[in-house]
């Protein structure tokens, strides 16, 4: 019996969703990944999954506030810091473990940002309020 090769969509709802996992993004920060102009036009391309009829596959919908934040050139310099990688998974955990707490899963989610998609690039925790934007948006609940 002959296994077929993923398609294209496949390997890329594979990939997306990767980008919820933070210790991936470090590594792909620690192998400058996120300072190869290929791999960012890679990364915008990719923003077509926040159309609801593709988000509504994702099992992992986090991976879309994860991508917006990727977006931010302060965002990628500083996934490499492991302080900074350790809080912000912290900060996720808290929230799935606390989904209906909204900003107040964590005591340091309260930190406000000028702009909830491009958080300052010194606190995760302000990256971890903007989800907020990401896990009530309707494009993720179908």
């Amino acid at each position: 019996m002959e296994e077929s090769l993923p398609t294209r969509w496949e390997i890329e709802l594979e990939f997306v969703q990767s980008l919820a996992n933070i210790q991936y993004l470090n590594y792909l920060a620690q192998n400058n990944y996120l300072n190869d102009e290929r791999f960012l036009n890679y990364l915008k391309y990719l923003e077509y999954w926040k159309n609801p009829n593709y988000a509504k596959y994702l099992v992992y919908p986090n991976c879309l506030h994860i991508l917006t934040l990727l977006q931010s050139e302060d965002f990628r310099k500083s996934i490499i810091n492991p302080d900074f990688m350790n809080t912000l998974m912290n900060d996720m955990v808290k929230r799935w473990q606390d989904p209906e707490s909204g900003t107040d899963a964590s005591p340091s989610i309260k930190t406000e940002t000028k702009d909830s998609s491009i958080p300052d690039s010194t606190s995760p925790a302000q990256i971890s309020s903007s989800e907020n934007a990401v896990a009530g948006d309707s494009a993720v609940k179908n």
